[in-house]
């Protein structure tokens, strides 16, 4: 196997034609210089350097190396240079996906951000279907947002906000004008939203425990369209607070039992951690994620009755 190390005494060697001066300029002694020209002479099955007088003359061989070697050595320099990332230029297109449980509202933010910072890039944004976790974010997407709070070792991820549970309703509803009963809850008709399974199976627990069968008006794939059949109909979607804020005109009730709260989190493989763009387009989803999340949910909290 090659020796590359010996690449940049041979050039200073080659330029200097001194082991005197070669021994200076890398901070060696003359005799540790004299066993570094051996090994490139060895290295080369060339002497390079030819004893003449006080000095040395350069080999055909040698010459031949002397004006090849300044641009390998810089193109070997370049690979242990410090990555650099500048955001105007980037023309990265940016993969991030989330759950049923964040809403929509969130690429368009991201897409607001990207056009004023990193214009030339571009987003892709998908709904997460529970696929595995690993392979999909080694693979698929750069960025997963989920309220997912155990991950393999190799995934990385940030806390955004921890949210809970509520009770929406048309403010029409009988049911608006006064507090929720577990009753109440039990009778009415619900709209699910596709995935959020653990809180299905908790509600779920809820209705066996009182030994009741939960009625289900509608099944559909996102809370918009879950809180336009809410705005027609007197069913109940629950949905977490931060959604809920999001939709003015509806009434918004504490839930008449008690489910556990849930966090948000900003997911990404290993391999993403050390590079710059991925860190400066997770950090600005971070960023857009957090603002949007506590803002949505502190409009709930405010119509929370």
């Amino acid at each position: 196997m090659h020796n590359y190390k010996l690449l940049k005494p041979l050039l200073i060697l080659l330029q200097t034609r001194s082991l005197t001066e070669s021994a200076h300029k890398l901070n060696v002694t003359q005799s540790a210089m004299s066993r570094t020209l051996a090994q490139i002479r060895e290295a080369f099955a060339d002497p390079i350097l030819v004893r003449q007088g006080k000095g040395f003359v350069v080999t055909a061989r040698g010459e031949e190396l002397l004006k090849q070697l300044p641009l390998i050595i810089e193109s070997l320099d370049k690979l242990y240079a410090a990555e650099q990332f500048e955001p105007k230029e980037c023309t990265r297109e940016f993969r991030l996906a989330y759950t049923a449980f964040l809403s929509e509202h969130i690429a368009p933010l991201i897409c607001l951000e990207l056009e004023k910072q990193a214009p030339k890039s571009s987003l892709h944004s998908l709904l997460w279907q529970q696929q595995n976790l690993g392979s999909m974010l080694e693979d698929s997407v750069e960025l997963l947002a989920t309220t997912l709070d155990t991950f393999p070792e190799n995934i990385h991820g940030k806390k955004l906000i921890q949210d809970e549970y509520v009770v929406v309703m048309n403010k029409d509803n009988s049911l608006a004008n006064k507090p929720l009963a577990i009753t109440d809850y039990l009778d009415a008709k619900h709209i699910t939203v596709h995935g959020m399974q653990e809180m299905k199976q908790a509600v779920k627990q809820v209705f066996v425990e009182h030994q009741q069968s939960r009625q289900i008006l509608a099944k559909v794939p996102s809370f918009d369209s879950a809180m336009e059949v809410v705005r027609r109909s007197k069913a109940l979607i629950t949905a977490p607070l931060h959604i809920a804020g999001n939709y003015p005109d509806l009434h918004i009730a504490k839930l008449p039992f008690r489910l556990p709260s849930h966090s948000y989190y900003l997911l990404w493989h290993a391999k993403h951690q050390k590079d710059l763009s991925h860190r400066w387009f997770r950090e600005l989803c971070f960023k857009c994620l957090q603002i949007y999340l506590k803002d949505a949910q502190a409009r709930g909290h405010k119509r929370l009755s």
